[in-house]
């Protein structure tokens, strides 16, 4: 039922016409609209969400990136399961169980599957897993991080935008981003399991951060943030970027007659209806090039 409603709201919203596919020519839409809402509201303190995977960095930091048949690079579920930073899985062997297992889990569903990747670590200390994905970043991820994407998250921060992150994969990977992204960790979010004492447990934290879920998300971040006003939204996938996209460009009148601006970026199989809504550009540079 939840597949069929968002269809439903995609299909009534994007059509993927590419607008512009240059970061200044984004930034400086954004901005101008940031100087309204600023004039009218001096304390506004506008904040723009962006998903992760494919958005900020080419490929999935959980799965990692295939190019022409070869592994551009591994994704954290294996690096660290090889590793022997999972109790769950070991260091030998582990990794062809968990991908048994894990197949097993995506035929019921993304809702039983993707958290579980955050489940996986159960035991383990926090900050040993903090340690791991800071240095892969830095050696590895870092490397592809979409140069446009970088580019107008810089521009949006220096003109006082604070950049936030709603992310599909586990928060232990994706908070480990903040050092080469330049978003403070506090600002990044994704799939979260309670961690008393310093150690991870199975025990997920509501609101999941897709599809949605990515809204409540937003709206938990916006609320937290005094003065808070989310000005632009960008994102990758029509079914699980597509809604808080979406919410961020359908808010009511902001002050100053401001509004939100989304951008999609390699939208795939887009859907008709969301021209209208949304920036559409195509990217595959990275910074490593």
């Amino acid at each position: 039922m939840k597949k069929t409603l968002l269809a439903i709201f995609a299909a009534a919203l994007c059509s993927a016409a590419a607008v512009a596919d240059n970061a200044d020519v984004v930034t400086a839409r954004i901005l101008a609209n940031v100087a309204k809402l600023k004039a009218a509201d001096p304390e506004a303190v506008p904040m723009a969400f962006w998903d992760f995977d494919g958005t900020i960095i080419k490929g999935d930091v959980s799965d990692g990136l295939v190019e022409n048949g070869r592994v551009a690079f591994k994704g954290l579920v294996q690096r660290t399961i090889e590793s022997g930073l999972s109790p769950v899985y070991a260091s030998v062997g582990g990794w062809d169980r968990f991908r048994a297992d894990y197949a097993r889990f995506r035929e019921i569903g993304c809702w039983l599957a993707w958290p579980y990747l955050a489940q996986i670590y159960a035991g383990a200390v926090s900050a040993d897993i903090d340690g791991f994905c800071r240095r892969e970043y830095t050696a590895v991820y870092r490397k592809w991080y979409f140069a446009f994407s970088v580019k107008v998250m810089k521009s949006l921060a220096a003109a006082g935008v604070e950049n936030c992150i709603i992310s599909g994969s586990p928060e232990a990977y994706v908070r480990n981003a903040a050092d080469t992204v330049g978003v403070p960790r506090c600002r990044i979010r994704g799939i979260r399991v309670a961690e008393p004492g310093g150690r991870f447990t199975t025990r997920l934290l509501y609101p999941m951060p897709f599809e949605e879920g990515k809204i409540e998300n937003l709206r938990e971040i916006v609320a937290a943030r005094p003065h808070g006003v989310a000005i632009a939204g960008f994102g990758n996938s029509y079914r699980n970027d597509a809604p808080f996209m979406r919410y961020i460009v359908a808010q009511p009148s902001l002050p100053g007659g401001a509004k939100g601006t989304a951008v999609m970026i390699n939208g795939a199989n887009p859907v008709p209806g969301y021209a209208e809504h949304f920036i559409c550009i195509e990217e595959t540079r990275v910074v490593g090039e």
